[in-house]
């Protein structure tokens, strides 16, 4: 029963023969029954039809010249692109051997000639139909799949939900606790002021070390900062050695960059002024080229990097979610401490990412007098320092900040080093 619609061929039938008159009674056939056949005589001809065009359905003759329909067959089933075209041989041989050679090399179907037309159109419907029915059922597997991974995340959604909710619970009966908790000691008047006065002492204290670590913070923010002010100073001197009683376009240069240097400096005090403020700052992430905030640690160490002759490097970086002014901080103080704490040699710095578990993971790595194992751990404490004022100056906080930066877009630090080997300090962040 032919259904299609009007101008619309049922199927393409490359027809392959070397004997013109079959070719003729075929496509006559096929084309009167409603679907668009191709012609060709030889084999070559057939593989580069089926190339540029591939059929919906391949009739192929199995004595042919130069390349037989078996060897046909085989090229077609060795390529991605034509492997799974049916393949039906119509051919005088008629013994077993021929037929199981036939299927053997991929064919779907074989017909003996003299062929009768309706045995051939019957056939070649029955396999255009189960072919239409396997892409079918292969785009329905496609939408299925689909289907199980939203249906997955929808789960994975719930879960977490669940798991949250149940934290909520958990939280809330730890609450109404510390509420029965607290009735009990208010029924006790001396023991609900032994309480209060207890209270407030330990708040007093914490207010007093919070205050003392908020004056130590602005005391390493301003330290942090003298790498900007060297460059500011370098170019100064510049400007007095050289141009002392003129101005040209390379002085005019030169105190530009000493204008964006002041502004650029006014900018990362006030920042660091604020988060020392708040303790957390308050800002929206927002996307952060660490390419660029690089560039801007480079620019803030200039003075540093041109004293010791250090070499910074980096490969090519991610764009995060973040706050661009800590993200610098944190950089800055990893890179200004590669250069602080080396050997002899020019320091080397070098800033890589890659991806993993759906984070990206930096690492910076320097060839400085490198950490002992026992001290890896503890260098991240605030406060906590390995070497003397007189060796080398600094608070012992420059690292819990970068920690407290780490921690608060959600992924952390560490290191790895030996002594005298170098450092490699691993930040991750999210995606």
């Amino acid at each position: 029963m032919n259904n299609q619609e009007p101008g619309t061929a049922l199927g393409n039938i490359l027809v392959v023969d070397d004997t013109p008159e079959n070719l003729r009674l075929l496509s006559t056939m096929l084309t009167h029954r409603g679907y668009s056949p191709r012609c060709v005589i030889n084999g070559q001809m057939a593989l580069r039809a089926c190339n540029s065009n591939p059929p919906d359905l391949i009739l192929l003759d199995i004595m042919m010249p130069e390349m037989n329909g078996y060897e046909v067959c085989q090229h077609l089933k060795s390529e991605p692109k034509t492997r799974d075209i049916p393949v039906i041989f119509i051919s005088a041989k008629d013994e077993v051997f021929d037929k199981v050679n036939a299927f053997a090399v991929g064919a779907v179907d074989y017909i003996s000639k003299p062929f009768q037309f309706e045995e051939v159109l019957a056939r070649i419907e029955s396999h255009l139909t189960l072919r239409n029915l396997q892409k079918q059922l292969k785009e329905q597997n496609v939408l299925l799949q689909a289907e199980i991974t939203s249906r997955l995340a929808v789960e994975k959604n719930l879960h977490e939900k669940n798991q949250i909710l149940q934290e909520e619970i958990s939280n809330r009966l730890a609450v109404e606790k510390a509420l029965q908790e607290q009735n009990l000691l208010l029924q006790q008047e001396i023991s609900q002021r032994h309480y209060v006065e207890s209270a407030l002492l330990k708040s007093n204290q914490e207010l007093a070390r919070s205050n003392a670590e908020l004056e130590q913070f602005a005391y390493v923010a301003s330290h942090d900062l003298q790498a900007p002010l060297a460059t500011i100073a370098s170019y100064a001197q510049l400007l007095e050695k050289r141009y002392k009683d003129q101005l040209d376009s390379q002085a005019s240069k030169f105190i530009g960059n000493i204008v964006h240097g002041c502004t650029r400096m006014q900018t990362l005090i006030d920042d660091l002024l604020e988060y020392s403020r708040v303790g957390r700052s308050q800002r929206p992430f927002e996307l952060v080229d660490c390419n660029q905030a690089i560039q801007q640690t480079i620019a803030n160490l200039q003075g540093a990097i041109r004293d010791t002759e250090a070499v910074v490097t980096y490969n090519n970086l991610p764009t995060v979610m973040g706050d661009t002014s800590q993200l610098v901080q944190l950089f800055q103080n990893l890179v200004g401490n590669a250069i602080k704490y080396r050997h002899d040699a020019a320091p080397a710095v070098h800033i890589t990412a890659c991806k993993q578990e759906g984070n990206w993971l930096f690492s910076i790595s320097d060839n400085g007098i490198g950490i002992a194992p026992q001290h890896q751990q503890r260098i991240f404490q605030i406060f906590q320092r390995l070497h003397t004022q007189r060796e080398y100056s600094g608070t012992g906080i420059g690292l819990a900040i970068c920690q407290k930066i780490a921690e608060r877009h959600g992924g952390s630090i560490w290191v790895e080093s030996e002594p005298g080997q170098g450092s490699t300090f691993y930040l991750t962040l999210a995606d």
